[in-house]
């Protein structure tokens, strides 16, 4: 018996753009809302960045992920419980594989198909160009397709000459093939402080080039994984609890600045923390040495930064291999450029982060970064755009007053969007499962800039308020 779903015309379709975390997660709600869809990715199986096979992936099998078991599952699957509390990539591909079996969304899959070109001609017409040659005619789109698709390069980075290898960190695999090598890791995030860790176990040395400083955790505080630690933080201390805060992460794993890091730009609680229990042990030990901001580079690929800690004094250093952990830009190359307007510094002009302004047919899952388990996020993003889809199907949205109250909501501020501790009833598999319900939240300030000063980079947003906003706002529809 042939399947209903496939007789569908694309045009009564929504087209979902990669199957990572967030694009599985819209599947599944536009599939509670009984919303039809096609789910694309280039990959030949679902997971994202956490498929093994994906060699386009920024992940490497060594890497060690920073947010727990808690953080990182879906209302409706729990991890299994043979799982540690912080999986490899290798068990986030098997959960997410066994997460799209759970829904059934395998069927809706088409692997190792790409999407060219995505251009809307009217409100809920969009002409989609497939890498397979096809063009057809969707509804609205739902792009998945993360922030790794475009990596940022600094300027300078045009000067290295071919001598000096040189990968941006999407690129990186491991440790492997650097014996006897010098390495620089450039960038002031997670991704530099991994690299640097993973780099140190094989190369001769490494540097780590810092333009900014951050405070850095463990994973455990106190033997509870730090991102359900700081769910739990109580908000009423306000000032005082950053302070215990600080204090606390002093005595587990340091002060970064005792350690020879820059010093972090603010206080705890409003910083984008580093997560790692081994990067200020491999400074201490000598095995990663902090270097601050590239300021020059020869024509033999020597390399001119200033002394970490100092404004004037400059340092030199000849390196091997190059790394550059300097972000990611903005954008989507398969959207036109006019199609989602920039803000003044260069981002998307994202309603929370995902969707477009004045449109109800185009949402942009995970534009923004932020400290810890981002999974909560794209589930909240994606149970949003799930009801929209719905609302606004076959012309239901003249007669649906909550899209009617979001398009206001979303055209105004999102500094007015409730920030407050949302209910425990969960999202919209959370509720259907019944299985897991949500989070104290502490609403702290929203961080805003690229570490290296690039205006187009991904903003970074503060992981609670935006998880608060998104389920104030997903409380308009249910």
């Amino acid at each position: 018996m042939p399947d209903p779903h496939h007789q569908i015309p694309t045009r009564e379709k929504v087209l979902i753009i990669g199957a990572g975390p967030a694009g599985l997660a819209a599947a599944a709600a536009l599939k509670a809302l009984e919303v039809p869809f096609d789910l694309v990715d280039r990959a030949a199986h679902v997971g994202g960045i956490w498929d093994p096979e994906r060699e386009d992936s920024p992940v490497w099998p060594t890497m060690e992920m920073i947010s727990s078991r808690e953080h990182t599952q879906y209302e409706d699957l729990l991890q299994p419980v043979s799982y540690p509390e912080f999986l490899s990539p290798g068990q986030m591909a098997k959960y997410l594989r066994a997460y799209a079996a759970r829904h059934d969304l395998t069927e809706h899959f088409r692997p190792r198909t790409a999407v060219r070109s995505a251009r809307p001609f009217e409100e809920g017409v969009w002409q989609v160009e497939l890498s397979t040659g096809e063009i057809g005619i969707y509804r609205a789109v739902i792009s998945a397709h993360g922030i790794s698709e475009r990596p940022h390069l600094p300027g300078w980075a045009q000067e290295i000459p071919s001598s000096v290898q040189v990968m941006h960190s999407k690129d990186w695999k491991g440790a492997d093939g650097l014996e006897g090598k010098r390495v620089l890791v450039v960038g002031s995030g997670q991704s530099a402080a991994d690299i640097s860790v993973d780099a140190a176990r094989r190369a001769l040395e490494v540097r780590w080039s810092m333009r900014t400083g951050h405070w850095v955790v463990p994973r455990r505080v106190a033997g509870i994984p730090g991102d359900v630690a700081a769910s739990r933080e109580p908000s009423a201390l306000g000032g005082l609890n950053q302070k215990i805060a600080e204090t606390v992460i002093r005595r587990t794993v340091g002060d970064p600045v005792a350690a020879g890091l820059p010093a972090p730009q603010g206080g705890l609680l409003e910083d984008a923390v580093i997560v790692s229990d081994d990067v200020l042990d491999r400074v201490r030990e000598g095995r990663v040495t902090p270097a601050g901001e590239v300021t020059g580079i020869a024509e033999d690929g020597t390399i001119t930064h200033r002394a970490s800690g100092s404004d004037t004094a400059q340092q030199t250093y000849a390196p091997d291999v190059i790394v550059l952990a300097t972000g990611y830009e903005s954008g989507a190359d398969h959207l036109p450029q006019d199609v989602v307007p920039r803000t003044a510094s260069g981002e998307l002009d994202l309603f929370l982060g995902a969707f477009a302004r004045g449109r109800d047919d185009l949402v942009i899952l995970g534009q923004q970064r932020v400290s810890g388990g981002v999974l909560p996020i794209l589930v909240e993003q994606a149970d949003i755009a799930a009801y929209m889809m719905a609302a606004t199907r076959e012309g239901a949205a003249s007669d649906s007053p909550a899209l009617a109250q979001f398009r206001r909501v979303r055209a105004g501020s999102e500094s007015a969007v409730p920030a407050k501790p949302a209910s425990r009833d969960g999202g919209l598999l959370g509720r259907l499962g019944g299985v897991l319900g949500a989070h104290r939240v502490t609403p702290r300030a929203a961080l805003t800039t690229g570490d290296d000063g690039a205006e187009n980079l991904v903003p970074v947003a503060d992981r609670d308020t935006l998880l608060a906003r998104l389920r104030s706002v997903r409380g308009l529809f249910a």
